[in-house]
């Protein structure tokens, strides 16, 4: 049997059955739908409070561009750098 015709089968087979189940059903036809919904929202990324980093995907897509932008112009902290200023944080809040 096709899913069309499964589709076409079950209001036929939900008038047949006791109330409880088709609750059942629904619980979880809707639960499926949810998280069906949930994936199709993309992952933009959130703060320490929870609250999105970004107000869309198109957002994120420039703020990342202009991060790679500034990469490629070299502005950025090598990993010998952040070591070396690292060492400070510890000896800024020990004082």
């Amino acid at each position: 049997m096709s899913t069309v015709e499964m589709k076409a089968e079950i209001p036929l087979l939900l008038e047949q059955v006791e109330d409880n189940f088709v609750e059942a059903i629904h619980t979880l036809l809707k639960t499926h739908t949810v998280v069906k919904q949930e994936e199709e929202i993309p992952l933009i990324g959130y703060d320490m409070e929870g609250n999105p980093l970004f107000d869309s995907v198109e957002e994120m897509l420039e703020e990342y561009g202009r991060r790679v932008e500034a990469m490629e112009r070299g502005e950025y902290v090598t990993l010998e750098e952040l070591k070396k200023e690292s060492l400070t944080w510890r000896k800024k809040h020990t004082a």
